[in-house]
């Protein structure tokens, strides 16, 4: 008789666990290490079911591994993040370096017209002195007053490029700020619903994991009744 019992043991020392169905309506992730974990996992037998110190262990071998790989995520995503903000924070800077390159080369050019100006109006003058004082004045006040005008176009000019790059640094500011809102609503979303897969699949492990301890439990019953 002890014999037989035995022999009915050994046949059931290892029993493959069924992997849970995917959820349906669920995009499945896929985690290799823990997929293959689940396909390979056997559990001893006894003989009115399975060894619940063999089934704790292996609960809690698959339970490190969802923390593990939860914790991975976790880190990638804060590592993305970090890598979205500190690439927008480049190109705001860059386009700031851009805005007073810009703003320096305009005010280099705004001198060089003013200093060839200034050499024309000298050449003017001394061509005019040689001729008539009443030629010289009287072309003198006109340049005068073109120059004034001029200035006066030059820095309303200027004063409407300022504001028009001041506009665009707004709106590049605005856009940026949208784009960075948008991926981390989006990548926030993502990882919830990750986290949710993993919760769910939690949950269904350890309402197995109970329904076991409920056959252990009532086998040691039937055991010791016997």
């Amino acid at each position: 008789m002890e014999m037989q019992e035995k022999e009915k043991q050994d046949s059931a020392e290892y029993t493959p666990l069924e992997v849970p169905e995917v959820v349906p309506g669920v995009t499945a992730v896929d985690y290799p290490e823990i997929s293959d974990f689940l396909k390979n996992m056997k559990l001893k037998g006894s003989l009115f079911g399975f060894q619940k110190e063999d089934v704790f262990e292996k609960m809690q071998k698959l339970n490190s591994m969802y923390q593990a790989r939860a914790q991975q995520m976790r880190d990638q995503a804060r590592g993305q993040l970090g890598q979205v903000k500190k690439q927008h924070q480049e190109e705001l800077e860059a386009l700031k370096e851009q805005l007073e390159q810009e703003k320096a080369d305009f005010q280099a050019a705004l001198e060089e017209e003013q200093n060839q100006l200034k050499a024309a109006l000298e050449t003017e003058k001394a061509e005019i002195k040689e001729q008539l004082e009443k030629e010289r004045t009287e072309a003198k006040a006109q340049l005068e007053k073109e120059r004034e005008e001029a200035g006066k176009q030059l820095e309303k000019e200027r004063e409407e490029a300022r504001k028009q790059l001041d506009e665009e640094v707004v709106r590049a500011r605005i856009q940026i700020r949208r784009e960075m809102e948008a991926q981390l609503r989006e990548e926030t979303e993502q990882r919830n619903r990750e986290l949710a897969m993993v919760r769910e699949e939690m949950d269904r492990l350890i309402e197995r994991l109970h329904m076991l301890k409920s056959k252990v439990k009532a086998a040691e019953g039937e055991e010791q009744a016997g």
